[in-house]
């Protein structure tokens, strides 16, 4: 349920460091079911919008809870990236070898299940959309038992206010700006807009008086003495600020103080001015378009007015230009992965170990060569070679694939060197549409964000289930094997049934048996046996081990033959209808069996009481007794020691030590 609230404050009158008036927007998300995290299929994705510039952002959390969460207490995480997705490894998990997972404004935030209410602040946010990532830290698989995973829901509800601070400053290329500093106003701020076909620029200031000035710039936020992008100092009453190339359609807010505050005193008179710088050194872009196919994140980037997905440029000492495809990102790409594919190949007339390379820089917002990129965005091509780089879950921009010759060896052999490079930009759900071996690539939706994810099977881990640490892909065989011929331990408690002339025992037990195997065998995520639905199977499974219990218990009653018949009817209709409600709900499993086990243990105190003798003898007795051991001992396993981690051969167990028991539970038939 998503609410939004926009809320409009009108503050009179003008105070230190105050602005005569703003505006609160709250986005409102109530009643958030979030799980434990697994993989990204698990986590919430929530959306909220910073329209104008702020200095402060809260996001308020409270929490709820219903069912069974007294010892439960995990660890919240409530992560906030601006422009993407978070991409983060929860559980330490490696992505892929080529991937960049480096990420720009991602903060990081957990938070204990005791903490009903609580806030996330954000200082100087930048203006944009932002998304908060949610999801319960899963417990340690050694320590997860059936127990400790109680029935617990938790519910988020979270809001996001922040008061807008008006610019009302703006800067035109060419055009002077006066600006006043005075003890009511001890900063101001400014802004630019950057325009299509945009320069370098350069910001010159001029002031009245010899006091240090400080400029500060940001793009897309309002910066601070800890968050800027370009700072500069006006002594004796000039500076300049030089700002690379820019992409379009972007703010950059300049914030103007004073050093020293005792220079307030007399009003300070000043005027900044913004210009383009001469395009002699600038970067040419050459701009792309996207070509969708028929699924979600799947298309290739193309330069303006062609249709080759091949990007093709040919480099020599004749040709020493700077190249730069520009390509956005928005909120159609994502939740998938952008693919930089490039192939090169070396031509020379003397010698084919030249020393030529091609440097490549991936950045956001503006070109940039190789020298001044970010280091997890660089990348040297070597001589026919095929290099490949990804991008997950990439952030919203204008990106630009810089592309730069070098080449280092003499004149002469750089001279008669040509370096060809042919590359591809594209698009992908997870990792090229797959997920490795082990994986499956799913398209999902979060609260009206829709990404592509993969689900990985097998003790396989990561963004695309590459992490082998925890594989248990060794373990498959035993596991199918014991989950399965661990049913076999039935076979004796249908031979006893039957020659104890217990039909329907027999039957009970032998369906129990065959759809627990077939069940358990295509209960498996390498590869699965299914006779029909899965979803059949495991009801029908249930449906068994219920059943075998309740006859079991009736069995061992004292009662006539026929009335047996009657309440074995009435036990697996019973079994069918709670099965049908909720199979996983063991109050109601626990309930069956306790109303099912009171009755049993009345017919026997009443016939007794009534023969006044009791009913059972020395060896009826001793039976029971070995049977409950056994019963007892599986219950104990199944709910106290059953992990996923050792789940395999703990439920075969199960399956043994309770066939096993109704061996000791049966009556014999009397002999004549």
């Amino acid at each position: 349920m998503i609410i939004l609230i926009f809320v409009l404050c009108i503050h009179y009158g003008l105070t230190t460091n105050q602005f005569s008036f703003g505006y609160d927007v709250g986005q409102y998300y109530s009643q958030i079911r979030i799980f434990e995290y697994t993989d990204y299929s698990d986590v919430k994705f929530l959306k909220f919008n910073i329209y104008a510039p702020t200095t402060l952002a809260n996001w308020s959390i409270t929490l709820n809870t219903d069912g069974q969460c007294n010892n439960y207490f995990p660890t919240i995480h409530f992560n906030l990236q601006y422009g993407a997705y978070p991409l983060i490894a929860p559980r330490n998990e490696s992505f892929p070898e080529t991937y960049i997972s480096s990420r720009h404004d991602l903060m990081l935030t957990t938070f204990n299940r005791t903490i009903s209410n609580g806030t996330v602040q954000l200082d100087n946010p930048l203006s944009g959309t932002w998304f908060a990532m949610i999801f319960v830290e899963r417990p340690s698989i050694n320590t997860k038992s059936k127990i400790s995973t109680s029935n617990c829901n938790i519910y988020l509800t979270t809001w996001l206010d922040y008061q807008a601070i008006p610019v009302l400053l703006t800067l035109t290329i060419d055009r002077p700006l006066s600006i006043i500093l005075s003890n009511n106003t001890t900063f101001v701020y400014t802004s630019y807009y950057t325009s299509t076909s945009n320069s370098r620029l350069l910001v010159l200031s001029n002031w009245s008086s010899n006091c240090d000035i400080i400029i500060l710039a940001r793009i897309n936020g309002l910066p601070n003495s800890f968050q800027y992008d370009y700072r500069t100092i006006c002594k004796n009453g000039l500076c300049s600020i030089e700002i690379d190339q820019l992409a379009t359609f972007l703010w950059i807010y300049f914030r103007i103080t004073v050093d020293n505050s005792t220079c307030l005193n007399t009003p300070l008179f000043g005027d900044m001015l913004i210009r383009s710088i001469d395009e002699i050194n600038c970067i040419q872009s050459y701009p792309t378009r996207r070509i969708m196919y028929n699924y979600y994140y799947d298309f290739v980037y193309v330069p303006l007015h062609t249709n080759s997905s091949t990007h093709s440029i040919v480099f020599n000492r004749n040709n020493v230009s700077i190249y730069s495809y520009e390509f956005i990102v928005d909120e159609k790409n994502i939740g998938g992965t952008i693919h930089f594919d490039f192939e090169t190949e070396l031509k020379s007339l003397n010698s084919l170990n030249a020393s030529v390379n091609i440097l490549v820089c991936l950045s956001k917002n503006q070109p940039r060569r190789y020298h001044s990129c970010e280091m997890d965005y660089k990348l040297i091509l070597k001589p026919n070679s095929l290099t490949v780089r990804s991008l997950p879950y990439p952030e919203m921009a204008l990106w630009y694939l810089t592309l730069e010759y070098s080449c280092n060896d003499s004149t002469t052999e750089c001279d008669n060197t040509t370096m060809v490079i042919n590359f591809q930009i594209l698009s992908s759900q997870c990792t090229r549409q797959k997920c490795g071996i082990y994986g499956i690539c799913r398209i999902m939706t979060s609260q009206q964000n829709i990404f592509s994810t993969c689900t990985c099977v097998a003790g396989y881990r990561g963004y695309g289930c590459t992490d082998s640490t925890y594989s248990d892909v060794s373990r498959y065989l035993p596991s199918v094997l014991f989950l399965t011929l661990s049913n076999l331990m039935f076979i004796p408690a249908v031979i006893f049934a039957l020659y104890n002339r217990l039909y329907i025992e027999a039957l009970v037990y032998f369906f129990n048996m065959f759809f627990s195997t077939f069940y358990h065998a295509c209960d498996q995520e390498i590869r699965r046996f299914c006779i029909f639905k899965y979803d059949g199977l495991q009801l029908s499974d249930f449906i068994g081990s219920y059943a075998s219990f309740v006859i079991t218990l009736i069995t061992m009653s004292i009662i006539p033959r026929s009335i047996k018949v009657f309440l074995f009817m009435l036990g697996v209709l019973t079994c069918v209808v709670i099965n049908s409600r909720d199979r996983f709900d063991n109050l109601q499993f626990i309930a069956l069996i306790a109303i099912t086990f009171g009755f049993t243990l009345v017919t026997w105190i009443v016939i007794s009481i009534k023969k006044r003798r009791v009913q059972l003898t020395r060896k009826r007795l001793l039976c029971i007794l070995l049977g409950l051991a056994f019963s007892i001992t599986g219950i104990v396993l199944f709910a106290f020691f059953e992990t996923d981690d050792t789940y395999w051969y703990i439920h075969s167990l199960w399956h043994m030590f309770m066939a096993i028991s109704i061996l000791f539970f049966l009556p014999q038939k009397k002999s004549k």
